[in-house]
């Protein structure tokens, strides 16, 4: 769990802050919760989706580009993610156990989540990130461009598409071959998260995963999975994670 102990300064502070969520959350920690859950909809072992979680904080390169990257967003006058969030490498191990060979990510900002699940698709020795992003600068650092955290060493493999995920995203979705993993992390309103989902979803393999970043900012996510009848959905660190089921 080198991960946990990562940016320990902020962490302590969060716990200050919100002493019932810190003790849910460490709840969850001790009995892999999040991982069994994982685990349960990749086919993967829980010791292995553990393994996978703690993966970027046991690769040095990455570690210290992600280090670097993160003294820069300190820098900036907003309130910047996590680096070492664990709602990114929930995301992470989902790429390394479902292997997928597509994804779509809608949201780029500064790409710390796309920059994991690059390095994820670089241990897997396979597949491409797709990631759509409408430019806004509004928290990204002076002079820099959307997807800036990304290292070159991980770029082969991600193919950027700027622009409106309402014009991209339905073009995109029928073009490509096969869709095994798609994440959400735009514009999060109820009714843009809902038209990215309903756009997705029916090209999402049958086992292809949904994830919905920030999904307790309103009732998209759970709406969507009643109303496709999902039982494999759950809210992981405000993280919506939905895996598909066989087709009814």
């Amino acid at each position: 769990m080198k991960w946990l102990f990562l940016n320990a300064k902020q962490r302590l502070q969060r716990i200050a802050t919100n002493p019932g969520y810190a003790a849910k959350a460490m709840l969850r920690e001790v009995t892999w919760a999040d991982e069994r859950f994982l685990a349960k909809i990749t086919g993967e072992r829980v010791s292995r989706i553990r393994q996978f979680i703690d993966e970027p904080a046991h690769t040095p390169e990455f570690l210290r580009h992600i280090s670097e990257c993160e003294k820069i967003l300190r820098t900036t006058r907003f309130e910047s993610a996590d680096v070492y969030a664990k709602k990114v490498l929930i995301q992470y191990a989902i790429v390394r156990a479902l292997r997928p060979e597509t994804i779509v990510e809608t949201g780029v900002a500064n790409g710390v989540s796309s920059a994991h699940m690059l390095l994820a698709l670089h241990k897997n020795r396979q597949g491409t990130l797709h990631s759509i992003e409408i430019g806004d600068s509004t928290y990204l650092p002076a002079g820099r461009e959307p997807g800036w955290v990304v290292p070159d060493w991980l770029r082969g493999r991600w193919k950027f598409h700027l622009g409106d995920a309402r014009q991209i995203l339905p073009q995109l979705a029928r073009e490509l071959p096969s869709l095994d993993l798609f994440t959400h992390d735009s514009l999060h309103t109820y009714e843009h998260m809902k038209f990215e989902f309903e756009q997705a979803f029916p090209f999402l393999r049958p086992g292809g995963i949904l994830i919905a970043d920030d999904a307790l900012w309103n009732d998209a996510f759970w709406d969507f999975a009643s109303t496709k009848m999902e039982p494999n959905a759950q809210i992981l660190h405000g993280v919506g994670v939905l895996c598909k089921g066989k087709q009814k």
